[in-house]
């Protein structure tokens, strides 16, 4: 488990999980999944920790290969966006958070 973004390995790896494809028929649908599952609590520190990851500045490809091997995020973001900042931003906003 990544225990410095520990609320974000929990919403990528319970919602963005393998098969996330089999369950949902878009990525904004997951999204729109967990808001609908969260207390306010958990959004709010899953927007911290966005806010967090966001802050560290990492390259596109160390911030994909990040989002996998340690968040375990299986969404190919950037066949749909132009980076995964822009990404995880657009989290963000959906849970209430501009970034």
């Amino acid at each position: 488990m990544n225990r410095e973004f520990s609320e974000l390995h929990d919403f990528f790896g319970a919602y963005f999980h393998q098969d996330w494809m089999v369950e949902h028929d878009s990525a904004e649908e997951v999204i729109d999944t967990f808001l609908a599952d969260s207390d306010p609590e958990d959004l709010k520190l899953v927007r911290q920790e966005l806010g967090f990851l966001l802050e560290q500045r990492k390259g596109e490809m160390e911030l994909r290969e990040y989002l996998l091997k340690e968040l375990s995020c299986y969404y190919c973001y950037w066949n749909e966006w132009e980076s995964g900042k822009a990404w995880l931003r657009h989290i963000a906003k959906k849970l209430g958070n501009d970034i």
